[in-house]
């Protein structure tokens, strides 16, 4: 499947469907998801014209089929927002097809008041007899049709709920288009449907199908914050990239509360002096909740985390990096990463984190969950930056950097991503992680040097970081840097 084709798509509302919201999820939403895609190049929908069912339809014009297989594209179904699957429930049916181009007929670019949709099913033997017939004298009758802009011309490739057809059958669509008045119906429409050359090809047609179509709505591309890309279920990715071009890319991943400026001394030293003589870009970005938690997006969990992580270098063009690096949170979802996408990372670092979740750690995120409510932000600040950096950092430049970060972090994001916290585990799949990784933690970290280093991982390493808690990077910065050094 490639090359230049068509999305159709015709869904029939059901019983239980509200049609406010039906329509406001389709033209907010999952038209406008799709146009931000660089191979959907227009999208429109429309309303059935005719007296059949469905009564809406939505097309998209591909312009190379092969990414509709790609992750990019098929994340938009497996990844569905919340809004997406309760409006989808209601449905009396969604029927969706594709098909590659044949030809083009007029220069009309669309979107038309009116499209005629003609299916036709023809035997494979017959298959140049239909097109030749098209293409020198039924579409050449029906451009004289008063109101005609446009015909284009498709066979499928993936069939709808009816399936494919037959062995040894060929579906064929001509999309017509034409203005809101038209001549159809008149002397050259009737003229195009009684000739000789139709009548004989007409006789070989398996099964025929006709539809016509109201415009209804045409889809822009979902608007995104400047530097930031929204997924699919509606999660604000703000990132940040920095460094030569050419350089080896390093994603930095932050904790829950922080943003990305954690990592602004590691990203300066990687962009300007570099380890051991070389030099970095370097790519950061807020996790999901930090900013905003959209009432669509699911459920926060690891492994959404990791994939939030491939979509934001899909959208990116990024094929592969030399490394991922995080911390506490960010550490967990660098893990994961390397075990959901081996093939698109040379390397790991995770900082201060578990492996798994516990009663324990369940309980004291509910407990911190409940202080941001009842006493606000700036008081979950107090508490937990003074966890995260050992005493003698109290009073430093870095400590009231991160204290301001964590009190104007979302408190809706913040309570969604214990949710990841709470309920994870990759011990499991640690044993068959075979990409190089090291793992780095502050010694002031509780329990937590001992605890990593029977993670029992078997192509990692292990760096204690001297002076510093749950943040090394801002407490000993040179320290983690000569750790990053001796593995990157």
């Amino acid at each position: 499947m490639n090359g230049p084709g068509y999305l159709a798509v015709a869904i029939q509302p059901g019983p239980k469907t509200d049609d406010a919201a039906f329509h406001e999820w389709y033209n907010t939403e999952h038209g406008p998801l799709r146009l931000r895609l660089p191979f959907i190049s227009t999208g429109d929908r429309y309303k059935a014209n005719d007296s059949q069912r469905p009564d809406w339809s939505a097309v998209y014009d591909v312009t190379d089929l092969a990414y509709l297989d790609k992750r990019i594209y098929t994340r938009l179904r497996e990844e569905r927002s919340k809004r997406e699957k309760s409006v989808m429930g209601t449905f009396e049916s969604l029927d969706r097809k594709i098909y590659r181009t044949v030809s083009t007929r007029g220069d009309f670019e669309g979107p038309a008041p009116v499209q005629v949709a003609v299916s036709m099913r023809v035997n494979e033997a017959d298959l140049d007899d239909y097109n030749k017939w098209y293409e020198e004298e039924h579409t050449n009758m029906l451009s004289k049709i008063p109101g005609w802009l446009r015909t284009r011309r498709f066979e499928m490739v993936v069939g709808g709920l009816k399936g494919m057809p037959p062995a040894g059958q060929v579906e064929c669509l001509a999309v017509h288009d034409y203005e809101a008045k038209n001549g159809q119906g008149g002397p050259e429409h009737k003229a195009a449907q009684d000739t000789p050359w139709r009548a004989k090809v007409m006789e070989k047609v398996v099964s025929k199908d006709r539809r016509e179509w109201a415009h209804h709505l045409q889809f822009d591309a979902l608007e995104e914050p400047a530097s930031s890309v929204i997924t699919t279920d509606g999660a604000e990715l703000r990132f940040q990239m920095e460094g030569n071009p050419a350089d080896p890319i390093i994603v930095f991943v932050n904790s829950i509360l922080t943003n990305f400026h954690i990592w602004d001394d590691v990203a300066r030293a990687l962009t300007t002096t570099g380890l051991n003589g070389k030099t970095y870009r370097v790519l950061r970005y807020n996790s999901r909740g930090y900013s905003q938690q959209a009432e669509r997006s699911n459920p926060t969990r690891f492994d959404l985390l990791a994939d939030d992580l491939e979509y934001l270098l899909q959208r990116l063009n990024i094929d592969k990096v030399h490394a991922v690096v995080g911390v506490s949170m960010g550490g967990v979802t660098s893990i994961n990463f390397a075990i959901r996408y081996p093939g698109m990372l040379e390397k790991f670092v995770a900082c201060d984190c578990n492996v798994a979740s516990s009663p324990a750690n369940n309980t004291a995120w509910g407990e911190r969950i409940d202080l941001a409510k009842s006493k606000g932000m700036g008081e979950l600040a107090d508490v937990t930056v003074k966890r995260w950096f050992t005493q003698p950092n109290h009073d430093s430049a870095n400590f009231k950097k991160t204290w301001q970060m964590v009190e104007q972090a979302s408190l809706e994001g913040f309570a969604e991503g214990t949710g990841a916290l709470c309920n994870y585990d990759l011990k499991e799949h640690l044993p068959s992680v075979d990409t190089p990784g090291l793992l780095i933690v502050g010694e002031g970290d509780g329990k937590l040097p001992e605890a990593m280093q029977k993670f029992g991982m078997p192509s990692t390493t292990f760096k204690q970081i001297p002076g510093a808690g749950h943040l090394p990077m801002l407490e000993n910065h040179d320290g983690f840097m000569a750790a990053l050094a001796g593995f990157l």
